[in-house]
């Protein structure tokens, strides 16, 4: 139970330990109403909904499925979300805003250089460490069952991508940017690249080796 509830996929850990995964979610729902009692219904059924999101998709999930994991009655659950739809936004938004929070201690405790070029290569490696140390951001990531146009992280990726685009921008003032560099673009190319990387973490690729990929990132578009 503590391996789901730290991130790990419902399904991976029920196959080693023997059970169906069903049984598993059971006995992480007992464990966390035991637990959790002070936590507020919406943020229960939030947490239900991004741990199921670890092995199956938005199609594959109903609000009673959600409501049962929470431990919560299914009139409750649409009291506190008047649809699936809006129960799904809350919780891609509430993964979101913890990755925000993680990320945020993490450059607010270091010593950014001076040199563009080094700030764009740390962001992207502060900023992947802080997503693997964040299990509820798989949700932003990972393939979800629904079309791009109506991907409630589609907002999360595209601040990241200004972000980027900025560092860039500050890369191209101080010459170490080529001046035929499209920043735009390079931005997107940069953040796709990282999606990438970040959903094959959270489908089990080590995270170690996901980081060197990441310290070498920039160069994609930087000189070396």
């Amino acid at each position: 139970m503590e391996r789901v509830l730290s991130g790990q996929r419902a399904s991976t850990v029920a196959r080693e330990l023997g059970v169906h995964p069903a049984t598993l979610y059971r006995w992480v729902s007992e464990t966390s109403r035991a637990a959790t009692q002070s936590v507020s219904t919406d943020v229960r059924l939030m947490h239900a909904t991004q741990a199921l999101l670890r092995d199956h998709d938005y199609g594959q999930i109903t609000v009673d499925e959600v409501a049962r994991i929470s431990g919560v009655a299914l009139r409750t659950a649409f009291h506190h979300f008047e649809s699936k739809r809006e129960l799904f936004r809350a919780a891609v938004d509430n993964a979101a805003t913890a990755l925000t929070d993680a990320m945020r201690d993490r450059f607010r405790t270091v010593e950014w250089p001076a040199e563009p070029v080094l700030q764009v290569s740390l962001f992207l490696r502060l900023s992947a460490e802080a997503i693997y140390a964040t299990p509820p951001a798989h949700v932003l990531f990972r393939d979800l069952g629904v079309p791009r146009s109506d991907s409630f992280a589609e907002r999360w990726h595209s601040t990241f991508e200004d972000a980027v685009a900025q560092l860039l921008t500050n890369c191209s003032r101080d010459g170490s940017l080529d001046p035929q560099t499209d920043i735009p673009a390079a931005a997107q190319a940069i953040t796709g690249a990282m999606r990438g990387i970040h959903a094959a973490v959270f489908d089990g690729c080590d995270s170690e080796q996901a980081l060197r990929i990441v310290d070498r990132l920039h160069l994609t578009v930087l000189p070396g």
